[in-house]
């Protein structure tokens, strides 16, 4: 496993190392949870290509970054934090999520993310 730094490192300057972490925990969000994304703008859709992640963590606001897991991979941009989340932990909404697996999983355990 990597580890974790706390602030982000640009890709072109990350290490292939550096640039990719296993997640610990993917859950996803929905509904009036969307409303008034941290990094502003405008609210996005349960559909639309997004993650929310811990503030001040290895990703940031305007970061698209890449999500695989078992074979299913898709590219989402941070637009949001999440409370509680740890630094390994990331949230996406229901169109991203179901990229990678059935809503009704729930929760994903080791997937590879990587800056995009």
């Amino acid at each position: 496993m990597v580890t974790v730094q706390s602030a982000p490192v640009p890709e072109s300057e990350a290490s292939p190392l550096e640039a990719r972490m296993t997640s610990s925990r993917i859950t996803w969000y929905s509904g009036g949870s969307l409303d008034n994304p941290a990094c502003g703008g405008p609210t996005p859709s349960n559909n639309a290509m997004i993650a929310a992640v811990q503030q001040g963590g290895r990703f940031g606001c305007g970061d698209h970054i890449r999500i695989n897991y078992q074979g299913n991979s898709v590219k989402v941009k941070v637009i949001d934090y999440c409370e509680g989340c740890s630094s390994t932990a990331i949230d996406l909404t229901k169109g991203a999520f179901s990229k990678l697996a059935s809503l009704s999983t729930g929760e994903l355990h080791g997937a590879s993310v990587n800056w995009a």
